[in-house]
């Protein structure tokens, strides 16, 4: 039988066990509960975040803080590194990158493969699925023009996921989750201990965006301050006090696509047509606006076309959209036709199949660039190809069944208290959120 430890043998085993304790907390991705969350509710659908999906609207608000892509393009248009740890460099198989310690090259890898497929279709056609090169390296073999590699990546449709069997994953310091007792709620909260831009107690560690189908419970939340961010206005009778307004440009957009069923409108430049023949203001009250890529086309960008289409004609619309039906029944009644809200399965086999009159959806730009939103707009109308280089939403729109109609605009308030800034490509940065 063994001795029974001595005493400066059993507190020094204490000891040593608490510090062991003390560092396993340290580095556990448990969240932290030091601040109370920010709050918003929006008339859009609440659901798991998926960085690839290009009518991810929930994506498109939080996509670069949760999923960052490899470059971003800075305010003044420098691209820079995010998930990257420097620019492309060159080798002899091709362009090598170093990723950020957090970042496996496995999720590089799947990124790209899963962009490919999905709202990357079109514009990483041409990128090679890298290779491992290392611990923290990936190689893209073939390629020898780092800007042009940099400046394809630098979309939020490329952001980084770490891809798991039954979800995708933040490789930003992360943990997202649908409420169990409201799966109408999605909960960002920031890992303890992963360092933050934000200096000081007071910043923002976890928010919560619930849907809201009717905008006045949304607002009314909001003037009540049970909300800290409003979706288009600060109250619905009474504003709140100390809110700022808050306009951080476009978050996605609108576009309307004609399908097989109806041909008068398969004449390029047709739905183009269309959409110029509305009045420009009609959707402002929805927070859907005709500016920036959407802004309203001169005279001789428009096609010599005057499309009429049938009494009754139907807009098809993803029942899963309250804001979207609202914006087709409106669109409708002064085309003469009648917004068709059917289920998202529906809507999917009917857009692949082309088998539609008119359609009315939502799209998130490639990147913040009138090219990019024309690239997104050819994807979402199942070009084979790209459309050639310097093409802008217009132009695209001019040569094509589809149009971008309105800019979704991530237009409304933020409480006194609460500063969250945009992030590069658009949507909130909540890196840089916090409490004033």
């Amino acid at each position: 039988m063994s001795a029974p430890p001595t005493r400066r043998a059993f507190l020094g085993g204490a000891i040593a066990t608490a510090l062991s304790l003390a560092a396993t907390r340290r580095a556990s991705p448990a969240p932290t509960r030091a601040e109370p969350p920010v709050r918003m509710r929006w008339p859009w659908p609440v659901q798991l975040p998926d960085p690839h999906a290009i009518d991810d609207l929930v994506a498109a608000l939080l996509g670069v803080t949760l999923f960052p892509p490899l470059y971003v393009r800075a305010i003044d248009g420098v691209l820079e590194p995010r998930a990257a740890t420097a620019p492309p460099r060159e080798s002899a198989f091709g362009l090598r990158v170093d990723l950020a310690p957090s970042l496996r090259p496995a999720d590089v890898l799947a990124t790209i493969g899963r962009a490919r497929t999905r709202g990357g279709r079109l514009a990483l056609k041409e990128v090679p699925l890298p290779r491992v090169d290392g611990a923290h390296t990936v190689v893209f073999e073939g390629l020898s023009d780092g800007d042009a590699l940099m400046r394809k990546l630098a979309s939020p449709l490329a952001g980084t996921t770490r891809v798991e069997p039954r979800r995708l994953l933040p490789t930003g310091p992360y943990d997202v989750s649908l409420d169990e007792r409201s799966p109408d709620t999605l909960r960002v909260q920031r890992l303890r201990g992963a360092p933050s831009p934000s200096v000081g107690a007071r910043r923002v560690t976890s928010f919560e965006l619930t849907s809201s189908a009717d905008l006045e419970p949304l607002l009314r939340a909001f003037e009540r301050g049970e909300t800290d961010v409003s979706w288009i206005g600060d109250g619905l009778f009474q504003p709140r006090a100390g809110a700022r307004p808050m306009d951080l440009g476009p978050l996605g957009y609108l576009s309307l696509r004609a399908g097989s069923a109806l041909p008068d409108l398969q004449r390029p430049g047709a739905v183009l047509a269309l959409v110029e023949s509305l009045p420009p203001d009609r959707l402002d009250h929805l927070g859907l606006f005709r500016r920036g890529h959407c802004a309203p086309a001169l005279p001789d960008e428009l096609p010599a076309i005057e499309p009429k289409i049938a009494p009754r004609t139907p807009i098809l619309v993803r029942s899963s959209l309250p804001l979207a039906i609202a914006a087709a029944e409106a669109i409708a009644a002064d085309l003469g036709g009648v917004a068709a809200p059917v289920e998202d399965a529906v809507f999917a086999r009917a857009i692949e199949a082309r088998s539609f009159a008119l359609a009315l959806d939502v799209m998130r730009a490639w990147d913040d660039t009138a090219e990019g939103a024309a690239l997104s707009l050819a994807t979402i109308a199942l070009a084979s190809a790209a459309p050639p280089a310097g093409s802008t939403p217009t132009s695209y729109a001019a040569t094509s069944t589809a149009a971008l109609g309105w800019e979704i605009a991530l237009v409304g308030a933020q409480a006194a208290e609460v500063w969250i800034p945009r992030a590069q490509l658009g949507g909130f940065d909540l890196d840089g959120a916090g409490r004033i």
